[in-house]
């Protein structure tokens, strides 16, 4: 069913472009591999990859201290150690490509841009994801006040940092009317290019500051969301001040970082273009952004 869809399409044709040999790049299991499983398979799995030296346990609340080492241990100290865990890093692809997927008579067009970026770690990271809520990560973003409030031409842009383990990606994603998919792809790249010449005005940087420094708060509001900012902090290395810091380095962002930024990171021709929707109708609006690939 969600390989109907064109979203999970685009999705998929967009991670294959970024990581043609790892297994990032494979978004849904072949036919061949659903129909091998057995249950073998299943134990084989769980026996190889769930041990107790593969697990980060994480707790928030109110509790006592001793009482809960005592629990976590009474429930977990007999746990198997089990193998380490793999790490296969991957080196992505950057590089312009257009790849056009057909949807015969698709009144709509699902468009996939961006390229590899940094991970967590990087000294630019917090400076990367308030140059993407700029960008498109936000519902007061440049390129959602151009195709969505301007132009009309689709209903929910946005664009992400999507990170894994020592990598991440950038991708502006939208659902596009047909007849204005070479427009909408016209304007995203506009935006970019835009934010590489010419700095933010010191006013709009500090409302996306904002933005992302209550967004931050709220997810540090519930239990879950602490073990959530814990996890991902573990789980990218990160320091033990990173969450402590946060909102003090976002806030330190000038006009001029995020320019800095924008024309490091963000390189227009070094970016993945995916569409899926009606060839005979998409076809001719994409020979402009370069040779269209099938």
């Amino acid at each position: 069913m969600a390989r109907s869809q064109s979203g999970s399409l685009a999705a998929e044709a967009f991670r294959k472009t970024l990581y043609p040999n790892h297994p990032y790049g494979r978004l849904f299991p072949t036919e061949a591999m659903l129909s091998s499983y057995g249950i073998n398979d299943v134990r084989k799995f769980y026996s190889d990859n769930y041990g107790a030296s593969r697990v980060h346990l994480y707790v928030a609340g109110q509790y006592d201290a001793a009482a809960m080492k005592k629990a976590i241990t009474d429930a977990f100290g007999e746990w198997q150690k089990g193998a380490p865990p793999v790490t296969n890093i991957p080196t992505p692809v950057s590089a312009r490509s257009i790849q056009l997927i057909d949807r015969p008579k698709a009144p709509q067009a699902t468009v996939y841009i961006g390229l590899p970026v940094i991970a967590p770690g990087d000294p630019d990271y917090i400076g990367l994801q308030v140059t993407n809520a700029l960008l498109g990560g936000s519902f007061a973003s440049r390129i959602t006040s151009n195709i969505r409030e301007q132009k009309g031409y689709t209903y929910s842009p946005s664009s992400t940092v999507s990170t894994r383990y020592k990598n991440a990606y950038w991708a502006e994603v939208a659902d596009v009317t047909t007849a204005v998919t070479g427009a909408s792809i016209k304007e995203i790249l506009y935006e970019i290019s835009r934010l590489r010449d010419e700095p933010p005005t010191d006013a709009e940087l500090q409302g996306i500051k904002n933005y992302l420094a209550g967004v931050f708060v709220l997810q540090n509001s519930s239990r879950q969301g602490v073990i959530s900012q814990l996890w991902f902090a573990d789980f990218n290395g990160l320091p033990s001040d990173y969450l402590s810091t946060y909102v003090q380095k976002l806030m330190a962002i000038t006009p001029a970082d995020v320019q800095r930024i924008s024309k490091t990171y963000l390189q227009p021709d070094k970016m993945a273009v995916v569409v899926v929707g009606d060839k005979a109708s998409v076809e001719p609006q994409l020979t402009q952004f370069g040779k269209i690939s099938e």
